[in-house]
């Protein structure tokens, strides 16, 4: 499927490049004749930085458009309806979990609470009260200076030193006093508050379970602190009498002050057309990028096939053939070869390199350009040094003979050969290392199978 902002892309492209006038940028420009040497130059740069932008702009109006939907979802009310209202979900549905902003005259909070989906009308309440163990309270008051005066965290002991029972201990307000002895006094008021707290003895053939009446010491609070404490106590109690209703109204008025209600919205937009627009740039330095790993991919291509062409190129010209024939001849070869798809070392390639570069050279042949030219040609646009040198070989023999030639060629085909070899070398060194870290992983897993059961057999012994 054709992009959509292609056709508009190239309109802005060609016109911007019209009137500015901007020169290519040379190195890209380059890569490109490198990778692609039988393609028109201008026109694959052009289409290079067509479908850039076309990526960036695409990626760009992704973002916008999934920060403007963020956006306009953030702005529905939602659950909180005619300002002071909570929906419930319906039997079933689940609870939701809600940010509110309480706003009077003098003060800003925002109070998290939790709306519960509607119960049925025939709800349970169950309250359980048991005995006190009277050996306990020493021990469990901790650094309180008794039981009736508790300001600090108990010691809920799970066994009593001298009795072979064990303690299990359990509160009345688990949000008072935790299991493990853990006081919470936030929002207690003037008088203070009364918690049950009950210990299950467990032991022999008896079970006892023993309640002990705490009293926890009111906090130290500001008037700013003590009317949100009151201000989410109602909210609670308005939501517990109000199990099986629809709606929860919110007080709009409370210890003289009036009370405003707004929903903190979750706009995530701007944080999505950011992370967009960063991606945007990086995709434009990713296509160049690939670019240049295109380029060294075909310079290492190029280094694997010089030995077998240097070999090839002087078996031609042993057999007596002149080094334009040579250059036919192993042309119409290569293309022979690469539409069977019978490719040199049976590697696949999606492009060789080398034959492009050669078709271009005979085409220049058979359009009456000097040889001595064509073959410096060769060696400047495969890049190599070994090709420089070996296009410099082939443009002296024009004067020096074949002979000498043959010679030259012979050397140079020991030195592409053993060049060959330290590439190979090279290459399995590199598989080597890419394979150690997989070869750890394996010999971790070999060493946990083996000494995991001979731990276990320990156990047994």
């Amino acid at each position: 499927m054709k992009n959509p902002f292609f056709p508009l892309v190239t309109w802005v492209y060609r016109k911007i490049k019209h009137i500015s006038g901007k020169k290519y940028d040379s190195k890209i420009y380059k890569t490109l004749l490198q990778l692609y040497p039988m393609e028109n130059g201008e026109r694959l740069y052009d289409n290079f930085q067509i479908r850039k932008l076309t990526f960036i702009i695409t990626f760009l109006v992704i973002g916008i458009v999934s920060a403007i939907c963020l956006h306009l979802c953030s702005r529905i009310e939602g659950k909180l309806a005619e300002g002071a209202q909570l929906i419930r979900n319906e039997k079933g549905v689940g609870d939701y979990q809600v940010t509110l902003r309480a706003v009077t005259e003098n003060w800003d909070r925002e109070i998290p609470f939790l709306v519960k989906e509607r119960e049925l009308t025939n709800a349970e309440e169950v309250y359980l009260k048991e005995e006190l163990y009277h050996a306990l309270p020493e021990t469990i008051r901790n650094e309180n200076m008794d039981l009736d005066h508790v300001a600090g965290d108990l010691n809920l002991i799970s066994t009593m030193p001298g009795y072979p029972y064990n303690l299990t201990w359990n509160s009345s307000n688990s949000e008072r006093i935790s299991a493990g002895g853990k006081v919470n006094r936030k929002g207690v008021g003037k008088e203070g508050e009364k918690v049950s707290l009950v210990v299950t003895v467990t032991g022999g053939q008896e079970r006892t379970s023993f309640t002990y009446e705490i009293l926890l010491l009111p906090e130290t609070l500001d008037e700013e602190e003590i009317f949100f404490r009151a201000l989410e106590g109602e909210i609670l109690q308005t939501d517990l009498e109000a199990r099986s209703q629809k709606q929860i109204i919110l007080p709009d008025y409370l210890m003289g002050k009036g009370i405003k209600w707004k929903k903190i919205k979750q706009d995530n937009s701007i944080f999505i057309f950011t992370l967009f627009f960063l991606g945007s740039l990086l995709i434009g330095s990713g296509m160049e990028s690939d670019l240049q790993k295109s380029c060294k991919k075909r310079k290492y291509q190029l280094a694997l096939d010089y030995s077998e062409f240097v070999s090839k190129l002087r078996l031609y010209l042993s057999a007596g053939l002149t080094v334009k024939n040579a250059f036919l001849r192993m042309t119409g070869d290569y293309a022979k070869w690469q539409a069977q798809g019978i490719l040199q070392g049976n590697r696949e390639k999606e492009q060789w390199y080398l034959l492009e570069e050669m078709q271009i050279s005979c085409h220049q042949l058979e359009n009456g350009v000097m040889e001595e030219q064509v073959y410096q040609d060769f060696g400047k646009r495969c890049g190599e040094m070994r090709y420089r040198r070996l296009s410099f070989l082939l443009a002296v023999h024009l004067k020096q003979g074949n002979d000498q030639l043959l010679m030259m060629l012979a050397k140079e085909a020991d030195d592409a050969q053993e060049e060959r070899k330290n590439l190979a070398k090279k290459a399995g060194d590199e598989a080597g290392t890419k394979l150690l870290l997989p070869m750890m992983l394996m010999l971790v897993v070999v060493m946990l199978l083996v000494l995991l059961p001979a731990y276990m057999g320990f156990g047994s012994i």
